[in-house]
């Protein structure tokens, strides 16, 4: 509320008792009020002020803009009036006025935010992006956690195809508190984007709190943490992570992530000399069969192996795979002895920190000159550790090239070929992976 000059001592206390009926939703006992006191003393300016506020709020909007213009003119030193009148004004969609009012606001109180955001919304809304992305930085210097300016330079950063810095403040403003009503997964996904890694492991140690034994939960804790940190995901995680998601999982992938893995996956196939028969072709983490299509010309027989029956069931609704099977990928594999002409795995290796059991089963698994073809997700800026692997704190193992091309050599099914690869987008910020084609020692002559 504001304070009430003393123009008569009787007006101050009939006021506040306006102001308290004008605020509770009394408006026609808070107008007559301020009717009355002008009637006696009109040029009250709290009267002259509210009232118009209160004809503006019944849609009597000339007759207000007067009076609060009037009110200003007699109180020029108070910043909240001027932004009331702005405010007014930009309900009316009169946003040059807004910008007006907002900085004549902004002159007595450089320091308020709330104006800052409010004359950078007039200038949106006037087609003037880059001053409004002025106004919205001054309101985040003063208020870095003021969500409204958060929002708005996420949307100016996104509509000027900045998307990466975009989602930081879409992330910055979703991460404020309170936190309640919010997806764990998600605010701790929104933290280790914007490199808050302590912070996302409290919400995934609150969630691992309120949901003991829960698989995701632990298993992120450990990625942002760095804590207890495993050498691959476990079965338990990698059913229930995907079986979350299985039934939006195409849709999320290719349409928000702007995943690579089937057509990374059919160039490499492209590159290898032209088959003389078609092949015995696994498909390990197959998940809902989007390979599916681009194996399929190349299979006999096509197999396809999961351990998220939400994401086989989606697999099965193509006609591409013979068999599907609900299995860990390494115990599926165990006991077959060259059996496949080509294994293809993508986007599956990245849950494996040591891929040495997994380039096992799959160098044992593939007949004598069989194929590899694998994606892996690789660090940008070379930092990994000196054994070759790192749990990310987006919950996937993060590989080196050097490491990869010693395990293959190790497994005889030496590198042949490997390229630096785009393998999908997450918060809009591009994956660096890498695109590998291996092949086992063909048998002697």
């Amino acid at each position: 509320m504001q304070s009430i000059p003393q123009s008569t001592a009787d007006s101050i206390d009939i006021l506040r008792h306006a102001l308290d009926l004008h605020t509770s939703g009394q408006m026609a006992a808070a107008e007559q009020i301020y009717r009355d006191v002008l009637s006696q003393h009109p040029m009250q300016p709290v009267a002259l002020h509210y009232l118009g506020i209160c004809l503006h709020q019944r849609g009597l909007h000339e007759e207000a803009i007067d009076l609060i213009r009037l009110s200003c003119s007699l109180q020029s030193d108070n910043a909240d009036w001027c932004n009331a009148l702005g405010n007014v004004m930009f309900a009316l969609q009169r946003f040059a006025e807004a910008s007006v009012a907002y900085q004549a606001a902004l002159q007595l109180d450089a320091g308020a935010h709330e104006v800052w955001n409010n004359l950078g919304s007039s200038q949106l809304q006037q087609g003037e992006p880059l001053a409004a992305m002025v106004s919205f930085e001054m309101a985040l210097a003063i208020d870095p956690d003021f969500a409204p300016a958060l929002l708005h330079m996420s949307s100016i950063l996104q509509a000027a195809g900045q998307t990466v810095e975009a989602v930081k403040f879409q992330c910055r403003a979703y991460v404020l508190p309170p936190h309640d009503d919010k997806p764990k997964k998600m605010l701790g996904v929104c933290f280790y984007f914007l490199g808050r890694y302590q912070e996302a492991a409290a919400i995934y140690r609150a969630w691992m709190e309120q949901e003991p034994g829960n698989p995701i939960a632990a298993h992120l804790f450990a990625a942002s943490a760095q804590i207890s940190v495993p050498g691959r995901a476990s079965d338990a995680y990698v059913e229930a992570y995907f079986d979350d998601y299985a039934a939006t999982f195409d849709a999320q992938l290719l349409d928000g992530l702007a995943y690579r893995g089937p057509q990374l996956i059919a160039a490499a196939l492209r590159s290898l000399p032209a088959p003389a028969w078609r092949y015995e072709v696994l498909d390990i983490g197959c998940g809902t069969g989007l390979c599916g299509a681009v194996l399929a010309p190349y299979a006999s027989r096509l197999t396809g192996v999961d351990l998220s029956a939400g994401m086989l069931a989606k697999a099965g609704e193509q006609a591409h795979y013979h068999a599907l099977v609900k299995d860990e990928i390494c115990s599926f594999m165990s006991g077959k002895s060259a059996v496949y002409d080509l294994i293809v795995a993508a986007d599956t290796m990245i849950y494996f920190g040591d891929l040495l059991p997994v380039l096992a089963a799959v160098s044992q698994a593939l007949r004598p000159g069989g194929w590899f073809i694998f994606t892996l997700e690789c660090s940008d800026d070379d930092n990994l550790p000196e054994s070759g692997h790192q749990l990310h704190a987006s919950g996937r193992y993060r590989h080196r090239r050097e490491y990869v091309e010693r395990l293959l050599r190790e497994v005889d099914c030496p590198l042949l070929q490997l390229s630096a690869e785009t393998l999908r987008e997450e918060v809009r910020q591009p994956v660096a992976g890498m695109l590998v084609i291996a092949r086992r020692a063909p048998a002697p002559v």
